[in-house]
Order: C-alpha cells, then sequence, then structure tokens
C-alpha cells in the first residue's frame, strides 16, 4: 500500500472560511448580474469590493486593539458599512421619469 498523505488540520478551518465567505460572494455576484444587469466585469468588481472594505474595517477597528471582542465587532460593523457603500456605486439609476410634452 501507499502511504497515506495527511491534511494539515490548519487546512480544514482556512476551507470552512473559504467556502463561508466565498458562498455569499458568488451569490452578491450572481444577484449583480441578473437583478442589477450589471456585466461580468462590473459585477466582479462590485462582489470585489468586500476586501477594500475588510481592509477599512480593520484599519478603523486598530485602536481597539486592547479589546479583542470590541474590535472585532467594530471590524465588522464598518466593513458592513464600507461595503454597502461602495456596492451602492454600481447600483443602477432608478427608471428616470418620463418627461411631459409641452
Amino acid at each position: 500500500m501507499g502511504a497515506v498523505t495527511a491534511i494539515p488540520l490548519g487546512i480544514v478551518p482556512l476551507g470552512i472560511v473559504g467556502v463561508a465567505v466565498l458562498a455569499p460572494l458568488v451569490r452578491e455576484y450572481l444577484e449583480f448580474r441578473r437583478e442589477w444587469g450589471l456585466s461580468a466585469p462590473a459585477a466582479l468588481l462590485a462582489a470585489g469590493t468586500l476586501f477594500p472594505a475588510l481592509g477599512v474595517g480593520i484599519a478603523a477597528s486598530l485602536p481597539l486593539a486592547g479589546r479583542p471582542s470590541l474590535q472585532w465587532v467594530a471590524t465588522i460593523v464598518v466593513t458592513i458599512a464600507a461595503y454597502s457603500l461602495a456596492v451602492s456605486a454600481f447600483k443602477p439609476d432608478a427608471e428616470p421619469e418620463p418627461t411631459r410634452s409641452r
């Protein structure tokens, strides 16, 4: 019999987090394509704004490093707010109101 290669234990949590992050991002991408009518590159860019938003959340929460629970909450809240703001820039404008003829 051949040697069995063990998967390092650190990869399992990383995989779980990867799936937990990627699954919603794929759903968001598909929503941007179907419901917002964005092109594939625009939808990818819109979904990809999560990563800079996370950077903003981490940077904003650095002063709370002495209180890890509070830092974690602040990171999540700021990330969600930054992501929502960034994604709103991609949302198509509402249908313009019809102009009245004189």
